[in-house]
């Protein structure tokens, strides 16, 4: 029984949403045209408040992101099959170019991680506990 009241309700209401429209489209045509413009450009505003505050908020982490996921997608990119490799002796300009530009990346990176000396060669005292 509920939910028969509920679907007609609500199709009591959109049915006088579309009397209304229709109505005011018959009074004034740009009616409608105004009202689009008017809550485009509202939420247009909204968005690029939104996108100017959303960039101070993210700063490094999101060009951080940013770089991290052009160079996975890169490297995803490069390992994706193409139709030159059936013949390995021919070679496009651009997989000598980018051959060449990640031979010279692979040398010049440095890696930034440390050797912690741990205990290994001690021997606990387990009489001590």
């Amino acid at each position: 029984m509920n939910r028969r009241i509920i679907q007609s309700v609500i199709f009591i209401v959109l049915a006088l949403g579309v009397v209304g429209l229709l109505s005011n489209i018959g009074k004034d045509p740009l009616w409608l045209v105004k009202q689009v413009a008017i809550y485009g450009g509202i939420a247009t505003i909204i968005y690029l408040i939104y996108r100017v505050y959303m960039k101070k908020r993210m700063g490094q982490e999101y060009s951080s992101y940013k770089k991290a996921a052009k160079q996975s997608k890169r490297r995803f990119d490069d390992r994706a099959p193409s139709p030159l490799k059936s013949n390995p002796q021919v070679k496009s300009i651009s997989q000598a170019r980018k051959s060449k530009k990640a031979s010279a990346l692979k040398k010049t990176k440095q890696t930034h991680l440390t050797v912690i000396e741990g205990k290994k060669g001690k021997k606990k005292n387990r009489a001590s506990f």
